[in-house]
């Protein structure tokens, strides 16, 4: 069995509770758009948030959406395409998305955010058995090393990329490409663990030696990660099991 050196991370469902954060986000974009005095939207917010990616219920993330899994300058496209839908110009659309989104992200910079159960113990042992640990995101690079940083997580990983560092960000393995040159990841001596499938294409991908994915154990149907190596529902023993060797 190959040791394992390098555990990557996702960000968003992985380390930190995903649903209220980009819930709220995407609600203060619809509102951005709506307070523009020359435009009327004529989707509604629900049948915005439906097609971004919340549920009917509102309160929760449907794991396989672009909100989920794709990353900012995407959910900007699904905007300008409804937009589009509606009458506005593409260049137009893309230019009001993205000051809509923009304005989203920075309304955010003072949100609280939340670590998952078992996230920092975990963590912190694997960083005292000597693993090296990285973050991979969909989220913009300083946005997520603001996040780890309020949790006070961000010492313990070695880098933070986001998809504002590569041309294509998850599934395509470019993000990972970038690890390799500047951090010197060995990516087939390393384990992605995340909370989409994209992940689990993304360590395919790119060669890393195996993949873990996360699906909570409330979280059904739980059919939406096949490409995962190894699935878990929390951060206990198992994945300390699959992650170090026994010496």
């Amino acid at each position: 069995m190959t040791k394992v050196e390098w555990v990557i991370f996702d960000k968003d469902g992985t380390i930190i509770e995903m649903d209220s954060l980009w819930i709220a986000w995407a609600k203060n974009l619809y509102a951005n758009l709506t307070v523009n005095s020359d435009l009327e939207i004529y989707f509604s917010l629900q049948t915005f948030l439906r097609n971004i990616g919340v549920n009917d219920n509102g309160t929760t993330i449907d794991p396989t959406s672009p909100l989920a899994i794709g990353s900012i300058q995407e959910a900007e496209t699904i905007v300008a395409f409804l937009l589009y839908q509606q009458g506005i110009p593409w260049s137009k659309g893309v230019t009001l998305a993205r000051a809509a989104s923009n304005l989203a992200t920075s309304q955010q910079e003072n949100s609280k955010v939340q670590a998952l159960p078992g996230i920092r113990n975990l963590l912190i042992t694997l960083k005292n058995k000597g693993k090296k640990l990285g973050v991979i995101t969909a989220d913009q690079t300083a946005r997520a090393k603001s996040h780890l940083q309020q949790l006070e997580l961000l010492a313990l990983f070695d880098f933070v990329l986001g998809s504002d560092q590569a041309t294509s960000s998850k599934p395509f393995p470019d993000l990972a490409y970038v690890a390799k040159e500047q951090f010197q990841v060995s990516l087939e001596k390393a384990v992605m663990i995340g909370d989409s499938n994209a992940d689990m294409l993304f360590a395919k991908n790119a060669g890393m030696c195996f993949s873990i994915g996360i699906i909570p154990s409330a979280t059904y149907p739980k059919d939406y990660l096949p490409d995962a190596t190894a699935i878990i529902e929390a951060y206990d023993e198992s994945v300390l099991t699959m992650l170090i060797e026994k010496e």
